[in-house]
């Protein structure tokens, strides 16, 4: 644990001065509109682009990343819908808490990996990426419009556009298309991609702490504390006992635990909002898991590293 809180703890402070910085010095709401815009349409796409195109992938790898993933997605929305109508929630509010619970801030997890193993664990994260975008972005779409009965808008064109408008998706296709033909990025064209690349990180993590809200933070608890426990409990447990059935390399395994541990992702708020649920509930759900984070990180992350035997 006494190697992980640091670099779980610097990330946080990172996020942390991009929301000082949002109220203090860079107030402009555009500002910070325009760097999220910048990083997630440019500067992380080819980050994924780059490195996947330059990693080494086991194929093996695939087919069981993608059944943890897609098993883990399933259960953990059951729990959230389970949860949700114990307290008695209406759609709107349990289509918040299951997007809280299925989906995942990939640049945090991204940042942790790098920071942790390096080039090893930059080239996990972005396959694990690859494999967890699909899933994701399917059962989102699935079970909010189920949830908040948006019968006018068809589900599978819903699907296909939210797909086809993910840039990440869009960036581990063209990674993955050159990886496979084992087509070389020009030298001049990889230089500036390296540079982009290095953007990245640090303005995705100031953009995400510029978004948190936590004077929102207030009202009642209950679904708070319902979505935490699926990001602080549920679902790393369940990456954790996937990798572990499937007996994945320690590296592998402790790649995979750190996702399932990772808070909601900001772009669950505008989704939210769009499809008719709770977004003021979405942006609570997104603060608390995001500070939230620094403990969950930290203390599943020692776990794999434990039971795996990893050193570092």
């Amino acid at each position: 644990m006494n190697a992980i809180f640091p670099v779980v703890s610097s990330i946080l402070l990172v996020m942390l001065l991009g929301y000082g910085l949002s109220k203090k010095l860079l107030v402009d709401a555009s500002f910070w509109q325009g760097i999220s815009k910048l990083s997630y349409w440019v500067l992380f796409p080819v980050l994924i682009v780059r490195t996947l195109a330059n990693a080494t992938i086991d194929p093996a790898l695939v087919l069981p990343l993608f059944t943890i993933f897609t098993v883990a997605l399933i259960l953990i929305l059951i729990y959230c819908v389970v949860v949700s109508r114990l307290l008695g929630l209406d759609g709107a509010s349990t289509s918040s808490i299951t997007q809280g619970g299925v989906r995942h801030n990939g640049f945090i997890g991204f940042a942790v990996l790098v920071d942790i193993f390096g080039l090893p664990g930059q080239e996990l994260g972005a396959l694990i990426i690859a494999v967890l975008l699909p899933s994701t972005n399917i059962l989102s779409v699935l079970s909010v419009s189920l949830l908040v009965s948006k019968k006018n808008q068809p589900l599978p064109a819903l699907m296909l556009k939210g797909l086809l408008r993910n840039p990440m998706l869009i960036g581990v296709a063209i990674g993955l298309f050159l990886n496979i033909l084992a087509i070389s990025i020009p030298t001049i064209l990889d230089q500036s991609m390296d540079m982009v690349s290095r953007a990245a990180l640090p303005l995705l993590l100031l953009s995400v702490g510029a978004s948190l809200k936590m004077s929102s933070l207030r009202g009642s608890w209950l679904p708070l504390i319902a979505a935490l426990s699926a990001k602080l409990l549920v679902f790393p447990a369940l990456f954790l006992g996937g990798a572990w059935w499937f007996n994945l390399s320690p590296l592998v395994t402790v790649c995979v635990v750190v996702f399932g541990a990772l808070p909601a992702a900001v772009s669950a708020y505008p989704f939210i909002q769009q499809m008719g649920g709770n977004a003021k509930l979405m942006a609570d759900i997104i603060t608390l898991q995001t500070l939230a984070s620094l403990v969950g990180l930290t203390f599943w992350t020692s776990l794999a590293i434990h039971i795996t035997g990893l050193v570092l």
